[in-house]
């Protein structure tokens, strides 16, 4: 195989495995003369490497990928029957003819149902290949020369053969697409727009589709010959008579014509414009809110192509009112979550039009409302504030209180049943104690029940707003003083910083000024140079294991790359207005890169880099509303208790380091070591404790983010046991901050991004108002120095959680190596108690201080960077 075309697989692999759910079709039909059988070998093969290098969650991915792929193969060579017979390991094909035969019979004694026709397939698929096209013309002109009546028949099974073949896997997509134009072909030789007007135009839309996905032939000629179909169609479809066959017809020819070729493009937009516009006279939020929000969000998308601004807003609003509508329709976890897929980047698109068209604090709302939406609905229900509620009207506030608690209870068992992760014992008594259909039907009393008696609560004084959407009112509240909030928003177009400030200057908080929105635009990064970041970012990192030096690289490349487009102009603008801090709140994929790590050149500093960290301080967080009630948590905590995960597998060296480090400024200190961390231990211990520190292994599932967890003794403390926990109505009220010394415990999930299903996450969900997590799989030794450090400036230089996290990463970056090693023994001799750490001093002084004294081994950013703050 030539070179160009390994590159070309390997680059449309990269771009697969990291392109937005919905985005692989695009991916594929943008380089279909790379898509045929060697990329699915291709596939194949990285998928079993990554497999050998212990990336299990990577292959997953590549695995589902390969799905959707399977469905586009074009192969280009026409395989003969015996090369196809020895690629199958059946015989020899014979009479095709007598096949199509039997096949258009049963799919007239089956009615058309598609699992008996699919099933009867599966076993014959060998005999669904290309010879079909010859045949079917020949059978089609034999069949269609009888009787009108029997005519007819066979007409009509010729096109429920063509819609049944569309939709059946059978690896080539190509095929699918041949053999339904050619059936639909055939069929139309009979259905005439004057005999059967509505199955005419039913099967030249179906005509019309496939033409549309055709991958065969010239590109531009399919799109011609699906306009044609498109519009001859329409002659019978009209609104008046079948508004909805209509709708969907003038949909898919707005398509058509934004995917134009021949034409005058402007004209060809126009086109796509205006049926775009019909189909929405039909397709309203309320009756039809599915199509509704797929054809508004492609008309908003191809207005902000344009740079039509104006015209863009109110339709991604009417999308976004039909996505509420379809939200809110979910009763299970499992459903509001396809409907947040679905709607995707859909907020990230409307903001930044809005924010164009000079609406920011409507972009603002609609970037809070679509970011980390079940996070903020958890917090909002469990921890409203209802002290009012509960003397004015008791009846009301017990009513609330139960529901909710049912509603809880319910949730957990919901993400208990989805969740593969659960024993065969919790399985059986789920499936024992709430079946499915049971679970649904409870799931819709209890919504109906809290939703009723919200409004209820609305009505009472104080109230009026109890449960809604956040407002700007909502997110200016989780302000802190001088410390601004900045969204980042990745679009096609380009991205978007919107930073709502506090009053900068002490004049303008005496005169009360408000706060103000200012937008930053950053041309510069598209989603589309994001993603190509992110391929290189995780190829890099699925073959670190045995290829350490190519991910430290891609670690300096990445975050050099974060500088120019993206940090730059931010810290500048952030400088402008007079803040030294900031919480980010990335949106898309951006949450995945350690955005304070972003560098530049600067021969006047240690390292000979400047990062965005030395210039400004900065925190995460899932969303403004997150903050809020973290706010509360921090501000309630008195306890000074610490809960210590001490090392359970017992195979990290340094992990009892660590520990001594972090038990040492608590008076009385719970630590679980080795055997005696297991999953129930450290759960049962935890209300009871105000700080939390784990030392151990992580591991983030991509895929399935409930999975992601820290390793115990036992198993796997996971996500989904964190959301399970009410640490705010235990002894404590809470805790003050959790700090996860393991891998990968800041990564979240990658098919709802906008979500931020993480760990992290979770545990401010659970009621932890701040979490120190990690992006990667860390170093044991460069880690436990950090943290070892970042306690001495928390808990003795009493500087906030944050800030001295954000100290202890430039101090093990800029320090030499001997210097380090003297900290520790100087630390040690002066206070044996902080800091029982010889043989740490020990082991830098032999190994690194009569070696290399003046090196910097630790200021790679892969021994710091992996780290950030989340939460107050």
């Amino acid at each position: 195989m030539d070179e160009q075309r390994l590159q070309a697989y390997k680059s449309l692999i990269d771009q697969l495995m990291w392109c937005e759910k919905g985005e692989e079709t695009d991916a594929l039909q943008q380089q279909a003369q790379w898509v045929d059988k060697g990329l699915i070998e291709a596939i194949a093969e990285e998928t079993v490497q990554l497999e050998r290098r212990g990336k299990a969650k990577a292959a997953k991915r590549l695995q589902q990928r390969q799905q959707i792929v399977t469905t586009w193969i074009d192969e280009n060579q026409t395989l003969a029957p015996m090369e196809r017979a020895l690629e199958t390991g059946v015989g020899v094909i014979k009479n095709p003819e007598h096949f199509l035969l039997e096949t258009l019979q049963f799919i007239a004694e089956s009615q058309g149902d598609p699992q008996q026709v699919y099933s009867v397939w599966a076993q014959q698929q060998a005999q669904l290949n290309e010879d079909l096209l010859e045949v079917l013309p020949k059978i089609g002109r034999q069949l269609l020369t009888g009787e009108t009546s029997q005519r007819l028949v066979i007409a009509a099974m010729l096109g429920e053969f063509g819609n049944l073949i569309l939709q059946f896997p059978l690896g080539t997509r190509w095929l699918n697409v041949e053999l339904g134009i050619a059936a639909y072909e055939q069929a139309l030789t009979v259905m005439t727009q004057q005999a059967m007007p509505v199955e005419w135009a039913t099967t030249t839309m179906n005509l019309a589709i496939a033409y549309s996905d055709r991958i065969r032939g010239e590109r531009a000629e399919n799109i011609e010959q699906a306009i044609a179909a498109y519009e001859q169609a329409l002659s019978v479809m009209i609104q008046q008579a079948m508004p909805v066959e209509w709708a969907t017809t003038t949909m898919n020819l707005a398509n058509a014509y934004r995917n134009r070729i021949r034409g005058e493009r402007a004209e060809n937009i126009e086109q796509a414009i205006d049926a775009y516009c019909c189909s929405l006279e039909v397709f309203t939020p309320e009756l039809l809110p599915d199509d509704c929000r797929r054809t508004a969000r492609s008309l908003g998308n191809l207005y902000s192509d344009q740079q039509r601004w104006q015209e863009a807003v109110p339709i991604y609003e009417k999308a976004l009112q039909a996505s509420e509508i379809l939200y809110q329709s979910a009763d299970l976890l499992d459903g509001k979550a396809a409907e947040l897929t679905e709607t995707a980047n859909l907020p990230r698109r409307a903001a930044y039009a809005l924010t164009r068209n000079g609406n920011l604090q409507k972009a603002v709302e609609v970037l809070e409302r679509g970011r980390a939406r079940g996070l903020s609905e958890t917090l909002e229900r469990d921890r409203a504030d209802l002290k009012s509620l509960k003397k004015s009207a008791p009846a009301l506030y017990k009513q609330y209180t139960d529901v909710t608690n049912q509603l809880r209870n319910l949730e957990a068992q919901q993400r208990s049943h989805a969740t593969s992760g659960t024993t065969p014992e919790e399985q059986r008594q789920i499936r024992q104690n709430l079946t499915p259909e049971a679970h649904r039907t409870e799931a819709i009393r209890l919504r109906q029940s809290l939703n009723a008696t919200i409004e209820q609560i609305r009505q009472v004084e104080g109230y009026a707003d109890f449960l809604d959407q956040p407002s700007f009112n909502d997110i200016l509240a989780a302000l802190q003083p001088d410390r601004p909030l900045a969204y980042l928003v990745p679009t096609p177009t380009g991205s978007l910083a919107l930073i709502i400030h506090p009053p900068s200057s002490r004049l303008e908080r005496e005169t009360r000024e408000e706060s103000q929105i200012t937008a930053l635009w950053l041309d510069d990064l598209t989603a589309i140079s994001l993603r190509e970041i992110l391929q290189a970012w995780f190829n890099a990192y699925n073959q670190s294991q045995t290829d350490r030096q190519s991910w430290h690289d891609a670690i300096a490349q990445t975050t050099r790359q974060l500088w120019q487009p993206l940090m730059a102009p931010l810290i500048a603008k952030l400088q402008a207005l007079n803040f030294e801090q900031a919480t980010l709140i990335p949106t898309g994929y951006l949450s995945l890169l350690p955005l304070h790590a972003a560098w530049t050149e600067d021969p006047s500093t240690p390292t000979g880099k400047r990062y965005a960290l030395d210039d400004i301080h900065f925190t995460y967080a899932p969303n403004a509303r997150s903050l809020k009630a973290a706010q509360q948590i921090r501000d309630r905590i008195t306890d000074e208790s610490l809960l210590a995960i001490d090392n359970p597998r017992n195979d990290l060296p340094n992990a009892s380091r660590e520990i001594t480090a972090a038990t040492a400024s608590f008076t009385q200190p719970k630590i679980l070591r080795h055997e005696h961390a297991t999953v129930a231990a450290v759960l049962a211990a935890l209300p009871h404790a105000s700080h939390l520190h784990l030392s151990c292994h992580g591991t983030a599932n991509f895929n399935t983010p409930l999975n992601s967890g820290l390793l115990m003794a036992d198993g796997l403390l996971t996500l989904r046991n964190l959301l399970d926990l009410k640490l705010t109505e235990g002894p404590t009220g809470g805790l003050r901050l959790a700090i996860l010394s393991a891998c990968e415990t800041g990564l979240p999930g990658l098919e709802l991004a906008d979500e931020a299903i993480s760990l992290p996450t979770g545990l401010l969900q659970a009621g932890v108002a701040g979490v120190v997590a990690s992006l990667w799989s860390v170093a044991d030794l460069s880690t436990m120095m950090l943290l070892v450090r970042f306690y001495d400036y928390w808990r003795e230089d009493k500087l906030e959680p944050a800030i001295a996290l954000r100290q202890a990463q430039k101090w093990l970056r800029d320090t030499t190596d001997g210097e380090k090693a003297t900290f520790f023994k100087t630390v040690h001799s002066q206070s044996a108690k902080l800091h029982p750490t010889t043989e740490v001093a020990n082991y830098l002084f032999q190994e690194l201080i009569l070696k290399r004294p003046t090196s910097q081994d630790f200021a790679h950013p892969f021994h710091w960077a992996a780290f950030s703050y989340t939460g107050i």
